[in-house]
């Protein structure tokens, strides 16, 4: 026969799992307690010369990237969806920031475009 101990061990251990699962599917960004600095996303500069390479071809315009400032990730559906200013100099040498919005999931090839402004 089972000892009571043990069947409360287990259920203990099953009631955590599904409070971290429950968790992993929510909508809110994770709290970060204040002072804590967060590592900086290694896909931001990449991903913002993505958004300068595909608005240059879709738009038949000369654009260089030239820089990225202010990355902002959200969970977004089943991906991840990326703000950020690019900073891209123009085929006349003029440098021109730019609203760069980007969704896509992580370890794949699927990245969209969604939006590319330029910021006055």
């Amino acid at each position: 026969m089972r000892s009571p101990a043990a069947i409360l061990f287990l259920l203990a251990v099953l009631v955590a799992g599904a409070g971290a699962a429950f968790a992993f599917g929510s909508e809110k960004p994770p709290t970060v307690a204040v002072g804590v600095v967060m590592p900086a996303d290694p896909r931001g500069p990449m991903l913002a010369r993505f958004a300068v390479l595909v608005y240059g071809l879709s738009r038949n315009a000369k654009l260089t990237y030239a820089g990225v400032s202010g990355v902002d990730q959200r969970p977004d559906k089943a991906g991840i969806r990326y703000q950020m200013v690019v900073t891209a100099v123009e085929d006349g040498g003029a440098t021109a920031k730019y609203r760069a919005v980007i969704w896509g999931v992580p370890e794949t090839s699927r990245w969209t475009l969604l939006q590319f402004k330029r910021v006055n």
